[in-house]
């Protein structure tokens, strides 16, 4: 078993409300994550972030709705880590839907590399919306297909699912031998009543923490969502 736990983060930042990094810097680093899972991020955020933290990072385009003049305003996902980043990938789960609207969905991928020991973290924002159900399934699936192809030493998955209880979605991920810890509320942050935001841990996993606030108007100042954290070993 890992001697110390693996502590993964994820986070909705909703970047195009232009959140306080300072702060969103300081709430990441209170957690003291390996590894954090951004959705709803620009580039230049991204890196700023990483900048403030002293840590890696890596960014990618999900959609971008406005003219490209504005490059600026484009929205993506990414990792940032303490740790070391390598073997980046990213993928598009919606195929068919122009990267232009919101609609188009993507999957980010690194290695985390701790030491002599390494996770393979995979990002993921999925379909939004009432009646986009079959839509979040098949991106799920994608998503679990990825992970099967690059078959790694030990995954783990994590982002906004936006599920809100859609069993259906966590359970593709069965398929990549990854299974949901549980959890509570992340949105609206401002008195969170829907769990969208997972991080899916391998079926081997002993999970020894797991952290979600309880919200209120000093989350909703930076983001809808607040974070989630689940902090796991696995027997080696």
């Amino acid at each position: 078993m890992t001697d110390t736990a693996w502590r993964v983060l994820t986070w909705n930042l909703r970047g195009s409300a232009s959140p306080d990094l300072d702060v969103v810097a300081d709430v990441i680093s209170s957690y003291a994550p390996d590894a954090v899972a951004l959705q709803e991020v620009r580039r230049a955020q991204a890196a700023a972030l990483g900048a403030r933290l002293g840590w890696h990072h890596t960014w990618a385009r999900k959609h971008h709705p406005y003219s490209p003049l504005a490059p600026w305003l484009t929205e993506g996902l990414a990792i940032v880590s303490p740790h070391p980043l390598a073997n980046v990938t990213r993928r598009s789960i919606a195929p068919g839907v122009s990267t232009w609207t919101y609609r188009h969905r993507i999957v980010l991928a690194a290695t985390v590399q701790r030491d002599a020991e390494t996770v393979r973290l995979y990002d993921t924002h999925l379909a939004s919306g009432g009646g986009a159900a079959d839509e979040r399934i098949a991106q799920a699936a994608r998503v679990a297909a990825l992970i099967n192809s690059e078959n790694p030493p030990m995954a783990v998955a994590a982002g906004d699912l936006n599920d809100a209880g859609e069993i259906e979605v966590v359970r593709e991920f069965h398929a990549a031998g990854l299974r949901d810890p549980g959890g509570g509320p992340t949105n609206p942050s401002i008195a969170p009543r829907n769990r969208l935001d997972h991080v899916l841990v391998p079926e081997a996993a002993r999970v020894v923490e797991q952290q979600q606030p309880d919200g209120g108007e000093w989350w909703w100042a930076i983001s809808d969502h607040v974070p989630a954290l689940v902090a796991f070993t696995v027997a080696s």
